[in-house]
């Protein structure tokens, strides 16, 4: 026998509730619950890059696969990044992990090269995040 699934659905034409449509019959913001109040203020104030945490900087899309790929080309240029992981803002990830200590940019102007160099403090972060992966994949017990 087979399990049915839990769904929810509307069927066309009908309604989800007996308010019917938002847009004809909209809350205001007063009759808000304030834990929804709170919520839609927080979600208007954007952190500037400066205010991020670095959970907030790590979590970033290549960020992680771009610390791994550091940990073991490093040193490289910014153009074989933006090559080999992604060209995404990789600017700004690039410098979220500078500011984070996990890498160091160097300017070579005899080269106009940005050169990247992963420092002991990232190489110790990528080396956990290996083992993370490790683990998640089978390769290694918990």
């Amino acid at each position: 026998m087979k399990a049915e699934k839990a769904r929810t659905s509307i069927p066309i034409g009908q309604k989800l509730d007996d308010r019917g449509n938002v847009w004809e019959n909209p809350h205001s913001y007063d009759e808000l619950p304030d834990e929804v109040k709170e919520f839609l203020a927080r979600k208007q104030k954007s952190k500037s890059r400066d205010e991020r945490t670095a959970l907030e900087m790590l979590e970033g899309k290549h960020v992680l696969s771009l610390l791994l790929y550091l940990n073991t080309m490093s040193p490289v240029t910014k153009s074989d990044i933006y090559n080999d992981v992604a060209r995404q803002n990789m600017a700004g990830k690039i410098e979220d992990l500078r500011r984070l200590g996990l890498v160091q940019v160097f300017f070579t102007g005899r080269t106009n090269a940005n050169v990247v160099v992963i420092t002991e403090k990232g190489r110790a972060a990528a080396e956990l995040l290996s083992e993370i992966l490790d683990i998640v994949e089978g390769k290694m017990d918990p």
